[in-house]
């Protein structure tokens, strides 16, 4: 057995070792007597074994905590069936972690069925393990590459999370972090409409607003999705989530100008590059005019974050430019853009 780097966790799992040996000892002298007491030590022991890197031993305990309640379940499905749910979820993430994916599927899935039929008599108590359950499911389909099956766990996720009110409170800094971990999972493998669901999914889980920090990563995920978009070739869609994406900014901009700034900087910058390639020059040339003020106003506070983008706007800047046949100003551009080249790369140098 892996040893605990916390002695704490090491004491407990000695104490639930002993709790579940005392439980066998009854259960062999009562073959036929159960205790939910004895399950629930054997997840928490499973849990901490999990925690410390022993997957046999954790899987074990998990395992015959499951069969306990599932046999009790089966006698008082009213009183256990929810506890099985939540235990099935567990041991899902056992088998996960012993490599069993098949078994790890079958067994999460188990899980949403049973809490999600427990919401029809006991919503209060089956709420939150159905949110885990398909939040793990979710997981299931996204190791799986079922895009589609994953983004619809995590949408029934979040109506049935919503739908718990006051209630889900303390609950909501891991649905959120969920959302973004599968948000970001998404965009790592371009699956660009989905991450962009992902985020409203996010910021529909505040009724009375969304914080500003979710509304700007709805807007740069939708920046990212109109530049993939845009190398594809799609420029509708491409458009169509440049312009979202300047919406959002605009919001941030109008209750602290000072602070998304830059944020609305880059989103014009973009939305100027895809009306460009969308062939509409003169309201590119507005918007990137616009983006480039912005950028000046900003460049000296931050450089780093700054720049990079500056630079690229001053490209899309010069492009339209040069198409409206105003050479002369397309070739100021160009100096102002090579001279930030050569500033960014003192400062890499520097740095290096």
């Amino acid at each position: 057995m892996s040893s605990p780097a916390n002695p704490d966790a090491a004491r407990e799992i000695e104490r639930l070792q002993e709790v579940v040996d005392q439980f066998r000892d009854k259960s062999e002298s009562r073959p036929d007597t159960l205790y939910p007491a004895h399950a629930d030590a054997l997840l928490r022991l499973g849990s901490l074994l999990g925690e410390s890197g022993d997957v046999a031993a954790a899987l074990g305990a998990v395992t015959e905590g499951v069969h306990i309640l599932r046999v009790l379940s089966e006698v008082e499905p009213d009183n256990f069936s929810i506890q099985l749910a939540s235990a099935l979820n567990a041991l899902s993430n056992r088998q996960s972690d012993a490599g069993a994916a098949e078994e790890s599927a079958a067994t999460a899935a188990e899980a949403v069925a049973l809490s999600r039929a427990a919401m029809e008599s006991k919503p209060d108590q089956a709420r939150f393990v159905l949110v885990s359950s398909l939040i793990n499911l979710a997981g299931k389909y996204m190791r799986d590459g079922d895009a589609e099956s994953c983004l619809n766990q995590l949408a029934e996720a979040a109506e049935v999370f919503k739908g718990g009110g006051e209630a889900g409170i303390p609950f909501l800094g891991p649905m959120v972090e969920a959302l973004h971990r599968a948000a970001m999972a998404f965009a790592e493998v371009g699956l660009w409409g989905e991450a962009v669901d992902t985020r409203r999914l996010m910021i529909g889980l505040f009724p009375d607003g969304p914080p500003a920090a979710m509304v700007q990563l709805l807007s740069l995920t939708l920046q990212q999705a109109s530049l993939a978009m845009a190398g594809e070739g799609r420029v509708d869609v491409a458009l169509q989530c440049a312009d979202e994406s300047v919406e959002l900014a605009r919001l941030l901009f109008d209750k602290d100008s000072d602070e998304y700034k830059l944020v609305l900087a880059q989103a014009l910058g973009n939305q100027g590059g895809r009306r460009h390639q969308a062939g509409n020059t003169q309201a590119a040339l507005e918007v990137v005019l616009e983006s480039v003020n912005l950028f000046h106003q900003v460049v000296h506070a931050d450089p780093s974050a700054a720049v990079p983008s500056l630079i690229l706007t001053l490209g899309t800047m010069s492009s339209i430019l040069t198409e409206l046949g105003m050479k002369d100003q397309a070739a100021v551009v160009d100096e102002q853009k090579a001279n930030l080249q050569k500033t960014m790369e003192l400062l890499v140098d520097g740095k290096g």
